[in-house]
């Protein structure tokens, strides 16, 4: 399902939200050759959708050459990432409630 959402992701940024085959391989090779963070982070944002199929939810069309995601794509995709970004917020913040004051860098806010 990452792969998935990896193709989601990209054709977000797409213009026009499209894009050829040849052009969806470049950029998954790139994603997934660049380091361990994305893959985790795909891996992590696909987790609460594991029933995610992109064709069969109709989230990208196909059309002669190229695929292009549609409304639903997007905001399929941005609910997903909204979800992401309030766990990972409330992991820094669960973190920091459980560091002594003293071991917070000093950009951090005190907790008083």
């Amino acid at each position: 399902m990452s792969f998935q959402l990896s193709i989601l992701k990209m054709l977000a940024g797409q213009p026009h939200g499209r894009a050829g085959i040849e052009v969806v391989k470049q950029h998954l090779a790139i994603y997934y050759s660049s380091g361990p963070e994305w893959p985790a982070r795909m891996k992590r944002i696909a987790g609460r959708a594991p029933q995610l199929d992109i064709f069969g939810q109709t989230l990208i069309e196909r059309e002669a050459g190229c695929w292009i995601i549609t409304e639903e794509g997007r905001k399929a995709l941005e609910t997903l990432e909204q979800l992401d970004r309030g766990t990972m917020r409330g992991q820094v913040e669960r973190q920091i409630a459980q560091e002594p004051e003293d071991q917070l860098p000093p950009w951090c806010l005190s907790r008083e």
